[in-house]
């Protein structure tokens, strides 16, 4: 049956004084305070002020059922099935009493839920052997009917304001909500300044000493001012008495003092070049791009032994010189 046609059958001159039935009347003002109302407090079938027993409900089930098959045009079920239908629908509106929800709840809900739980608090014998007509009828009775109470609720003098109560409650539990993560978490600025903090201490215990290879100073300070620390070449060692790591460390200093103080950085170099260990001896090959070409090579590079040594050119000034050394071979 289509819900317009049924909606004729069940005309709201009809349906809106009996679902009014259902529910007792507040006073103006009731209730703007307090919690929504529970809808076992709500109908006039429960409680002490009880108007209206199971007996009415069955009776205003019945006058509900009974005006369809009366209405023109094809009846939607049989006329023998009019007690079961309407004692179908007075136990689901029996069940608004049992049901754990308010006026404002159900509202929010929407009339179809509504029904829905009518159906699942009513039990599944409540409708059970009806006709696929009658079976139809009974639930779209069951909404209409609730799409009734709701409009009910709606017009009831202290709805509004309740509803205003819970909507403002509902928003301040969840402005709480939010706000309970956001104080539990550091804002993140707070958390970039710790670790800032945190950073710059570990740098500076992490580096604050310089290794200068090659360099022993006994009976020393143990802080220098940055201004006399800088290193001479001058003051780099020989090869004599230095173990092959010592060596290699004084060859990598005077290569990196070579971009200040190329005359230094090379004296020192030229005494290495004839160091057997091929750490220093790769060092030194390495090294060429840092002085100029052609004196590197004649004052360090044609005295290295060549054995496992290669070397690289990066330059054509480097290619002129390496075709007038002796043949470069491992």
């Amino acid at each position: 049956m289509e819900p317009a046609f049924l909606g004729g059958k069940l005309a709201p001159s009809l349906v809106a004084p009996l679902v009014k039935k259902l529910f007792v009347t507040d006073g103006p003002g009731a209730g703007l305070v307090g919690r929504p109302v529970r809808l076992t407090r709500l109908v006039s079938f429960r409680g002490e002020q009880r108007t209206l027993g199971e007996k009415g409900v069955r009776g205003l089930a019945g006058r509900l059922v009974a005006g369809s098959p009366d209405s023109p045009g094809e009846p939607p079920f049989p006329r023998d099935e009019e007690t079961a239908v309407a004692d179908a629908l007075a136990a689901r509106l029996l069940a608004l009493g049992d049901l754990d929800t308010d006026d404002v709840q159900e509202v929010r809900l929407g009339h179809g839920e509504l029904a829905a739980r009518l159906r699942q608090q009513a039990g599944a014998g409540a409708g059970t052997g009806l006709s696929a007509g009658a079976g139809h009828f009974l639930d779209s009775a069951t909404e209409w009917s609730c799409l009734h109470i709701l409009e009910f609720f709606t017009r009831r003098s202290t709805f509004v304001a309740r509803t205003l109560v819970a909507q403002t409650r509902g928003q301040a539990g969840l402005i709480a909500k939010v706000d309970e993560p956001i104080t539990r978490v550091p804002r993140p600025d707070a958390r970039d300044t710790a670790f800032e903090r945190r950073y710059l201490r570990h740098v500076a215990e992490q580096h604050n000493r310089v290794t200068i290879h090659g360099i022993d100073l006994r009976d020393s300070l143990d802080a220098w001012p940055l201004e006399v620390a800088c290193l001479s070449p001058e003051l780099l060692p020989g090869p004599e008495g230095l173990t092959d790591a010592q060596a290699h460390g004084v060859t990598v200093t005077a290569s990196l003092l070579a971009e200040h103080e190329q005359d230094g950085a090379l004296a020192v170099l030229r005494r290495f070049r004839e160091h057997p260990d091929l750490a220093v001896r790769r060092q030194l090959a390495g090294t060429w791009g840092r002085f100029e070409a052609r004196e590197y090579a004649t004052e360090v590079l044609d005295h290295l032994d060549r054995a496992n040594l290669f070397l690289t050119c990066t330059t054509s000034a480097q290619y002129a010189v390496l075709a007038g050394m002796r043949p470069w071979t491992g």
